[in-house]
């Protein structure tokens, strides 16, 4: 296969969030994960909310699915913000405040077009390829 140069406006075409697209066959899927901040924004306004209202599970699952965030990371952030809140510190200074976390996007695409040698991204070996049963998955930290 030709190189083929991934840019900022071709990514889409190469890389398909599994949120809003299914497999193909031959694709694999692929984790991209950094070290993002939470900050101040509507999304921060609505997890203080949720928050707020004791309805902590919604905002755990907000940062997992809106943020990106992990599953760890998402439920220490929530928690982080709820021990702010209670120690007294104000909702406006809790909005100004940083919360730094680990993000991860999973995307179904070509092996090829997995950056080699980038430390965040990860391939996922897709075991069981019929995909009209339940999917494993098993992550392999190097790329191939």
């Amino acid at each position: 296969m030709d190189d083929v140069e991934i840019t900022q406006n071709n990514f889409n075409e190469y890389f398909f969030d599994i949120r809003q697209h299914k497999p193909k066959k031959g694709q694999i899927m692929a984790r991209y994960a950094a070290i993002a901040e939470f900050v101040d924004g509507g999304m921060k306004k609505n997890i203080i909310e949720l928050l707020q209202k004791d309805k902590a599970n919604s905002a755990v699952k907000v940062m997992r699915k809106l943020g990106c965030a992990t599953e760890k990371d998402s439920v220490r952030i929530c928690k982080e913000i709820c021990e702010d809140m209670l120690s007294g510190i104000s909702i406006q200074d809790i909005e100004k405040k940083s919360y730094k976390f680990t993000m991860e996007i999973f995307y179904y695409t070509q092996k090829e077009h997995v950056p080699k040698d980038d430390p965040h991204w990860s391939l996922i070996s897709i075991i069981n390829s019929d995909f009209s049963t339940k999917l494993t998955f098993v992550e392999n930290n190097e790329n191939e």
